[in-house]
């Protein structure tokens, strides 16, 4: 803890090993923000983890579930250029020459769409490549065909996601495709093939699935199912309904447990992988964060729009307890006007991360006033948009991959011969706060880093 007093026409001097611990000098942008208890400055600087790139907002299927439904946007897919731009914007973030450092980790294409639609994808999958970060992919899986396959492993991507549950089943049908699940199991346990006759590494594989009253049943069978396919993990959602008879489906206000069986083996070289299913909440808490802040995450939209998260990154309606609340679409900047490191580090920005970080909103939910503005993703508090009564910060709904912290989160166990060892994935967030002289006085900044933690251990490894 260091003190340090106001000079002469408001300059703050900063301790020395502050400045010296975190790069700080001549130019250094500060965000300043009147909090509460005091004063805070933060860090403003292209320190991003993680990209969701949404280079479609359009899909090979039709689902009943799905927010294109009821959204008020006009699906469209990236362009060319509008892609280059971001792959170029988020050279900041991934350049190790950089003041920062290399923060960026790892790309997910996904979004609202289905990325395998999109003309281009094998070349955007190129070009991302590039940046040498991990790759991600969400899919259906049944545009996933040997050519598509050759391109995914030619550009290394690491791990493939499948979103398959009851609702895709049902689009299948509607779309007339016969044997849709074989197709899409098919087209798995080829991608895994091809990479073993190559001699490459495959990429990790993991289920998503919905759960709805009227499909859980089908929970017990998961890990059967993800066994026989090699995937090393399954994510379960709540559903988030967006008609009413939808919300009759929804699950995420029951006393029992969602019905999971226990973990399975995959033996991966000469390692052994325990999968795991990561189970939603299922009860609203007084517990909230956000994964998409504390992954330093951002959302670039198809039309290269950049929002904070999925639930911002388009308009639409949907039911919360059986109350309708419509979301409207929340853009800090596009690419295609100004550079991405410009958009994270712009004051609002920062801002706005600051706030959910420390969750500075009602709780909407426990409150019994039934006012007009949660209606509206507003709240009391004056928060336009308002994370006051959000799903996703409940870990109600919401689907994670395991590459990064929800790997650890999920708690998935790693054997190796007779050693086994957990480890849990820690992020800290760049923040100096100056606290009022009512409160023990502190001037702390985080490093900012990603540390790797042995349960038992506080120390980084």
């Amino acid at each position: 803890m260091s003190e340090i007093r106001m000079e002469e026409r408001g300059r703050l001097t900063l301790p020395a090993d502050y400045v010296a611990r975190h790069g700080l000098g001549a130019g250094t942008r500060l965000v300043f923000e009147p909090i509460e208890d005091g004063l805070a400055l933060r860090f403003a600087r292209p320190d991003a983890r993680r990209a969701y790139i949404e280079v479609t907002a359009r899909c090979n299927l039709d689902c009943a579930m799905c927010v294109r439904q009821v959204w008020c946007d006009a699906p469209d897919e990236m362009s060319w250029e509008t892609f280059q731009a971001v792959i170029e914007g988020l050279r900041a973030f991934a350049d190790p020459s950089s003041p920062s450092g290399q923060s960026l980790r790892r790309i997910t294409f996904g979004g609202f769409g289905e990325p395998l639609a999109h003309p281009r994808f094998p070349d955007m999958l190129t070009l991302a490549a590039g940046l040498e970060v991990g790759m991600t992919l969400t899919s259906n899986g049944l545009l996933l065909d040997e050519t598509m396959a050759e391109r995914l492993l030619d550009a290394h991507l690491d791990t493939v996601v499948i979103s398959l549950d009851t609702v895709h089943i049902q689009a299948y049908q509607q779309a007339h495709l016969a044997n849709g699940v074989d197709r899409v199991l098919d087209n798995l346990r080829r991608l895994q093939e091809m990479a073993r006759v190559q001699g490459r590494v495959p990429p990790r594989v993991g289920l998503e699935f919905v759960v709805m009253r009227s499909n859980l049943e089908w929970v017990e069978q998961l890990p059967d199912l993800a066994q026989q396919l090699g995937a090393s993990f399954v994510i379960l959602s709540n559903l988030l309904p967006h008609t009413p008879e939808l919300a009759a489906e929804a699950l995420y206000d029951r006393e029992e447990p969602l019905p999971l069986s226990g973990g399975w083996a995959l033996k991966v070289g000469d390692w052994l992988l325990w999968g795991m299913v990561r189970a939603p909440r299922t009860k609203w808490g007084d517990w909230r964060r956000c994964r998409f802040i504390e992954e330093r995450a951002l959302v670039i939209g198809w039309d290269g729009g950049v929002s904070p998260c999925y639930a911002l990154m388009h308009s639409y309606p949907y039911y919360i307890y059986g109350r309708l609340k419509n979301v409207s679409r929340y853009v800090l900047g596009n690419v295609r006007e100004q550079p991405l490191a410009d958009v994270w580090s712009s004051e609002e920005y920062v801002r706005f991360r600051a706030k959910v970080r420390e969750m500075r909103f009602p709780s909407c939910v426990d409150c019994g006033m039934a006012c007009t503005f949660a209606e509206d993703n507003e709240d009391c508090w004056g928060n336009v948009p308002s994370c006051a009564d959000c799903l996703w910060a409940q870990d109600i709904v919401g689907l994670w991959d395991f590459a990064g912290r929800t790997l650890v989160l999920c708690h998935i166990w790693v054997f190796h011969r007779v050693k086994t060892q957990m480890w849990e994935y820690h992020s800290l967030e760049p923040v100096i706060t100056l606290r009022s002289p009512k409160e023990p006085t502190s001037l702390d900044a985080h490093d900012g880093e990603n540390h790797l933690r042995h349960p038992n251990s506080h120390s980084p490894l």
